[in-house]
């Protein structure tokens, strides 16, 4: 049992993938964080299709770059959010370029924490994403906004300040007060990712 809950931990499972192991490390690694990625790339890109295409990108891409892994920079979560976000981005990018689509209209009611139940923005019910959502909702409704727009939509400050009719300066320091109250709530978060 031991055995089995380290061969769990994120970061001896990058340290397996970094050393070749593109079996069991991979799968494991996979079905840790797949539902996790899978949701941000449909909330970011709106398309269920689109974002299974690109969520074995990720992993590709989280595999090849297993080796440049660096525990003392951030967790593993982040390094996944982060290569996952960026993808996204990358993809939201070129189909700007393909088809000239511009930024859809938005308020602070679209946030993360929607209750509407449209199927694209609907998070797994995984432990993991209950505590995510429960920590993004003790956000403030100003913070969450902002940190909707700059990591789930790759908007600018100066994009979200003309978007929200704000200062550029407020739109930093929302993102800042939310970014340390989210770093606050992370292990929080990690424990129940573990429960």
């Amino acid at each position: 049992m031991i055995a089995e809950q380290q061969a769990r931990d994120p970061v001896d499972i990058v340290a397996a993938m970094a050393a070749g192991d593109s079996g069991p490390a991979l799968n494991a690694f996979y079905e840790q964080y797949a539902s996790m990625v899978l949701a941000l790339l449909m909330k970011m890109l709106g398309s269920r299709a689109e974002a299974e295409e690109i969520l074995q990108d990720v992993f590709v891409e989280l595999w090849r770059r297993a080796p440049q892994y660096d525990s003392g920079r951030g967790s593993v979560v982040a390094w996944v959010i982060t290569v996952a976000r960026c993808r996204a981005l990358d993809a939201l990018r070129a189909r700007s370029r393909r088809h000239g689509d511009r930024q859809s209209e938005y308020s602070e009611g679209d946030a993360l924490v929607t209750e509407g139940g449209r199927p694209d923005v609907l998070v797994s019910s995984t432990r993991w994403h209950q505590a995510l959502r429960q920590a993004f909702q003790r956000l403030s409704a100003e913070q969450r906004a902002v940190l909707e727009l700059s990591y789930f939509q790759g908007m600018s400050h100066g994009q979200i300040a003309d978007t929200l009719g704000l200062p550029v300066g407020t739109v930093k320091s929302r993102i800042l007060a939310g970014m340390r109250s989210m770093r606050t709530m992370l292990p929080v978060i990690h424990r129940a990712m573990k429960a």
